[in-house]
């Protein structure tokens, strides 16, 4: 059985991650100012940070609960009596009497379970505070990919529109064409067909952009509109970045599961100790001071006494049916099944991030042959045009070229984004790893 501490040097002598250089490399709020604005805000108006601030609050004051089990316990006692005696041969005698008492407790050796429950919760707390952190690094990139899947919508409402309008351009001269009987009926039934089909898909267009956007709203806080402004249109000159320099390789890396995995392994052992101490004698430093009236026997006068004491008690749990036993043994098989479990992350992990390096390797060139599949149509259009107004071509055949331009244009805004929004989890990674 492989133990945490060899699992552990394993893994900070492991090469997990390569990270990009700052300076070639930019977050979408780069290109976006807008958006750089709703990240900014985003602890302050998410409801779901705030739901996790909370629990991490929470865990604060569990801590101060454990960590209050080492500390001396004080308390006060003060009574006031009304007491009626009828003492033999002597008169029925009223008085009131009043006296205070103090006590001390402070935990002097428990074998190490009351520091172990005081460690279990600083590690509830560690814990609380990774999946804080966690959940706002992965509700800024939700939001940064939400961001990014609106601005593709909005330009694919944009394209479609544009789109439209030509359509209805040409099918305008298409039934001008056929009333002197330049072109058929069957031509003016595609245009029409052709341009009722494209105006379904602007209204599903607008319809999922309207969805998306309540959605983002609702997990930024956000309430206002989104005008989606590129700094000088940067996110498409993206290209001349994509040169042959590989990112870099950097050791020491570990993800937040990992993280979590370790504060697990540690409360099981704390658990173990506290299992072990069950059955063992403890000892207490006690100390107080109380107060007390004792009557005379010959006389209606009472002695009012003063006692200090000081001293050790010890306390010890004989037998409790297996409890203990049946803890530590549930807590050693919940660390080993830890240790397995951060193996199989430990090598998950590895492949993901290998992913990731492949696949904007893969999303690079993507976007160099998007690049040049977008200036063949650019080129195809111009020359349909040309051809179109010369009466050379149909104006379906136009259309199609029109069409295909459209397409090339957003497979390479799809092309960028995707490579933005990979890039995106490769750095927040490298962020989480320095929280």
């Amino acid at each position: 059985m492989r133990s945490y501490h060899y699992i552990a040097r394993k893994f900070f002598r492991f090469t997990l991650l390569s990270v990009f250089a700052c300076s070639s490399y930019g977050k979408v709020e780069e290109y976006f100012p807008e958006l750089s604005q709703i990240l900014s805000n985003l602890e302050e108006n998410s409801p779901i940070i705030l739901e996790n601030d909370q629990l991490v609050k929470e865990q604060v004051g569990n801590q101060v609960i454990a960590d209050s089990l080492k500390g001396l316990k004080l308390h006060i006692n003060l009574s006031m009596q009304s007491i009626y005696e009828d003492r033999p041969a002597q008169s029925f005698y009223h008085r009131y009497r009043s006296f205070g008492s103090f006590h001390a407790v402070k935990p002097i050796f428990h074998w190490g379970a009351l520091q172990a429950e005081s460690e279990i919760a600083h590690n509830r707390k560690k814990i609380s505070i990774l999946s804080y952190n966690k959940t706002v690094s992965d509700l800024h990139s939700q939001a940064r990919h939400s961001y990014l899947d609106l601005y593709l919508l909005k330009k694919k409402n944009y394209l479609k529109k544009d789109s439209l309008a030509l359509q209805n351009e040409s099918l305008k001269r298409v039934v001008k064409l056929n009333k002197v009987g330049l072109s058929t009926k069957l031509e003016v039934n595609e245009s029409n067909a052709s341009l009722l089909e494209n105006q379904i898909l602007l209204a599903d267009l607008q319809q999922s952009y309207a969805n998306s956007l309540n959605q983002f709203k609702l997990i930024t806080g956000w309430d206002g509109n989104l005008s989606f402004t590129d700094r000088n249109d940067s996110i498409h000159d993206l290209i001349p970045k994509l040169d042959a320099e590989t990112p870099l390789m950097i050791t020491g890396l570990s993800s937040t599961t990992m993280k979590r995995i370790q504060e697990e392994i540690a409360i099981e052992e704390n658990k173990i100790t506290i299992a072990n101490s069950q059955l063992k004698p403890k000892i207490n430093l006690v100390g107080g001071f109380y107060q007390d009236q004792v009557p005379l026997a010959n006389s209606e006068a009472n002695l009012l006494r003063n006692n200090v004491m000081i001293g050790l008690q010890a306390t010890w749990a004989i037998w409790d049916s297996s409890k203990s036993k049946g803890e530590k043994i549930s807590s050693l098989s919940r660390k080993r099944r830890l240790e397995y479990a951060m193996n199989r992350e430990l090598k998950s992990f590895g492949i993901y991030i290998k992913n990731l390096k492949q696949n904007l390797d893969s999303l690079s060139d993507r976007i160099k042959i998007s690049h040049e599949l977008l200036k063949v149509a650019q080129t195809r259009f111009q020359t349909s045009k040309i051809e179109f107004d010369a009466n050379r071509i149909s104006a379906n055949k136009h259309l199609e070229s029109k069409i295909a331009l459209d397409t090339a244009k957003i497979n390479h805004i799809e092309s960028v984004c995707q490579y933005v929004k990979t890039q995106d989890m490769y750095l927040s990674i490298v962020e989480q790893n320095h929280q």
